[in-house]
């Protein structure tokens, strides 16, 4: 039995080092449920730290019950974990995001909105992935790297985004390799990988959602199910 033990744990930690499996880390976990922001985030609005009623709590979550961030007298207030409170160093070589979504109003004035909704940086303000909604179907994407352009000008279909529903947004990447990937509703839109030494794991901010990038629109958002974690979750997909 102590020789099958030892075989077994040999094997495991064989395929740990060699493939890279290890467990991800969930670092922060916000539901809304009890009103109260966990300490490490902040809410911004344009130049500030917004306060309420800037922002608000609606009264249902996603899932019908609980509490949700919200916008206020404010549409475009958003969620930030701040360079102030950001772990340092980083835990590890991935970060994984994920929140669920939700526009109850909206109306287009813009052929072109700017409404940003996953907007971290790291190295600084040199490196970055930024997701904004393009048009209630579309995400434009764009990406930095140590200040040279990585793309710009992707346009990902991601339907019915102002369609009043709730929509699951993920984000993963990996600095040492340059991989950034994103997924709307559970399904893979954007998988790229840019190779290494473009960016490292030395994050400033991030934001999740993130501002209205033009003149203010016309819409509320709200957010629930904040989780952000140093790997993925449920391991590669």
């Amino acid at each position: 039995m102590k020789k099958t033990a030892v075989l077994f744990f040999s094997a495991l930690v064989f395929l740990t080092v060699n493939t890279g499996i290890c467990a991800a880390t969930r670092l922060l976990h916000e539901t809304f449920d009890d009103q109260v922001l966990d300490s490490r985030l902040r809410v911004r609005v344009y130049g500030a730290v917004a306060t309420p009623p800037q922002y608000a709590f609606a009264s249902q979550g996603r899932d019908g019950t609980g509490h949700c961030f919200s916008s206020g007298t404010v549409s475009a207030t958003w969620l930030q974990w701040p360079s102030e409170t950001m772990l340092r160093p980083w835990p590890s070589d991935e970060l994984y995001v994920s929140f669920w979504m939700r526009y109850p109003t909206f109306t287009r004035t813009d052929p072109n909105e700017n409404i940003k909704f996953f907007y971290p940086h790291w190295n600084g303000t040199s490196s970055y992935v930024h997701y904004c909604m393009y048009d209630p179907d579309q995400v434009y994407y764009s990406a930095q790297g140590m200040g040279a352009v990585l793309a710009a000008g992707v346009y990902l279909r991601c339907p019915n985004q102002t369609d009043g529903r709730w929509h699951r947004y993920e984000f993963y990447v990996k600095f040492s390799e340059g991989i950034s990937r994103f997924w709307y509703d559970g399904v893979k839109k954007l998988d790229q990988t840019y190779g290494p030494g473009v960016w490292s794991n030395d994050i400033l901010a991030i934001d999740a959602p993130s501002l209205d990038g033009e003149e203010p629109g016309i819409f509320s958002r709200t957010v629930d199910d904040l989780d952000i974690w140093d790997g993925m979750p449920d391991g590669n997909r």
